[in-house]
C-alpha cells in the first residue's frame, strides 16, 4: 500500500472539541526512520494528500551499512545530506552517487523506483516524502511547464540553501505544538521550491561551466584529507596529490562537491570532533587539537558556525538521544595527539591565509 494511503488510514483518536492541542500526546514532527527511506506510518495525525512528511536517517556508527527500499507509487523522495559521508547510492540499478557526499548534497527519486544505499561509516540524511499531488500542483502553476521536471531536470548536487532549510527542519520538534505543523510545511515547501528553481536553471543552461573533479582524483584528495585531519594541510599539498595546479584543483573540487577545499576540511574536522564528543571523555581543548585546530576558542567558533550551537550545548542536546557510552581513547592515540599538538602550527593561521585551502 502506498505511503500516504498508509498514513491516512492509520488509526488515531479524534480531538474533542475545545481540547488543548498540547495536552494530546503526539509523535515528533520530524521522526527517526525505522528503515531507510520508508515513510513513517505510526504518526498520531495523518497528513493530507498534499502534505510533505519529513523523517531522518542517521547514525554515528563507524561501520558499513547497506539498505534497500522502493519509492512509494504516490510520492517522490527528496534526500538531503546533513553531514559529509561516504556513500554509494543506486536508483533503478544505476549508480547516481559513489564516494563522499558533503553536507547539503541532495537527490530526488521518482515514484516506484527501487533504490539501494551503502553507507560507509557515519551518516545523517533528511528524507522528504513529497506527494505526487503536490508535484502535479507545482507543475500546473509553473509557466512553460514540463511534466515531471523536478526529476527530469534535477541531478544529484549540492546547494547551501537546501542544506540550511534542511537543518532548520530539525528544530521543528522544539517549536510549540500550535505552530509546529505550519513550521514544517513552510520549510518543506521552501525546499521543494528551491529544487524546482535549480531544475529549471539546469534545463535552461544545459551545461556546466566548470568540469567536476574526476572521481579518482576526488578520492585521492578526500583520502589525503581524512588521513591528516589533525595536521597542517595546505591547498598546494592536496592539489599535488591529485596532479593538478592549485587553481584547477580548487575549481574542479568545488564543482564536484559544492564546497571550497578549505570549507570541506573545516566541515570534516567538525564532524570528526562530533564523533569524538559522543564517544570519548576527552576535554574540548584536546578534541580541538586532535582535529587540527590551534585553540579551543577557534574550534568553538567554527563549530558554532557549522552546527549552530556550541560544542557543549550540542553534546547536551544529544544526551537525550541515548548516545553510545563515551570511552577514553587508547593511550597510543592520546600520545599521538599530544605529539601532534606540540608541533602543530595550524593549517590556516592568519599569516598563511593566502596560501590555505
Amino acid at each position: 500500500m502506498d505511503c500516504f494511503n498508509n498514513l491516512r488510514n492509520s488509526s488515531h483518536a479524534p480531538m474533542e472539541s475545545g481540547a488543548r492541542r498540547d495536552s494530546v500526546p503526539t509523535m515528533p514532527t520530524v521522526v527517526n526512520e525505522a528503515a531507510w527511506r520508508v515513510c513513517p506510518s505510526d504518526r498520531a495525525s495523518p497528513p493530507s494528500e498534499s502534505q510533505i512528511v519529513v523523517a531522518r536517517w542517521h547514525s554515528l556508527e563507524a561501520r558499513t551499512e547497506e539498505a534497500e527500499a522502493e519509492t512509494a507509487a504516490d510520492s517522490h523522495v527528496v534526500s538531503i545530506a546533513l553531514r559529509s559521508m561516504n556513500v554509494r547510492l543506486a536508483s533503478a540499478g544505476r549508480t547516481v552517487l559513489d564516494g563522499v557526499a558533503t553536507a547539503g548534497t541532495f537527490n530526488v527519486t521518482p515514484p516506484s523506483i527501487p533504490g539501494r544505499g551503502v553507507f560507509r561509516g557515519a551518516y545523517d540524511v533528511l528524507h522528504l516524502f513529497v506527494p505526487n499531488t503536490l508535484i502535479a500542483e507545482c507543475d500546473g502553476d509553473m509557466p512553460g511547464r514540463r511534466a515531471g521536471m523536478l526529476c527530469a531536470g534535477i541531478q544529484p548536487g549540492r546547494d547551501a540553501i537546501v542544506e540550511w532549510l534542511g537543518r532548520s527542519l530539525l528544530a521543528a520538534n522544539e517549536v510549540d505544538s500550535y505552530s509546529e505543523r505550519m513550521y514544517v510545511d513552510s520549510l518543506s515547501m521552501a525546499i521543494v521550491a528551491r529544487l524546482w528553481s535549480l531544475a529549471r536553471r539546469t534545463v535552461a543552461d544545459g551545461r556546466s561551466e566548470v568540469r567536476a573533479l574526476p572521481r579518482w582524483r576526488l578520492r585521492r584528495a578526500i583520502d589525503y584529507v581524512e588521513s591528516r585531519l589533525a595536521e597542517p594541510i595546505s591547498l598546494a599539498e592536496i592539489a599535488s596529490v591529485t596532479g593538478l595546479t592549485r587553481m584547477h584543483f580548487a575549481a574542479e573540487f568545488r564543482a564536484a562537491t559544492g564546497l571550497r577545499p578549505h570549507e570541506y576540511l573545516l566541515r570534516r574536522r567538525i564532524e570528526r570532533s562530533q564523533e569524538m564528543l559522543m564517544t570519548t571523555h576527552m576535554t574540548l581543548v584536546d578534541i580541538a587539537l586532535a582535529v587540527g585546530f590551534q585553540t579551543q576558542s577557534h574550534y568553538s567558533n567554527v563549530f558554532r558556525r557549522f552546527v549552530g550551537q556550541s560544542p557543549g550545548v550540542w553534546l547536551r542536546s544529544r544526551c537525550g538521544e541515548k548516545p553510545r557510552a563515551r570511552r577514553a581513547l587508547a593511550p597510543a592515540f592520546t600520545s599521538k595527539v599530544s605529539s601532534a599538538a606540540n608541533v602543530m602550527v595550524g593549517p590556516f593561521a592568519e599569516r598563511r591565509r593566502d596560501e590555505s585551502a
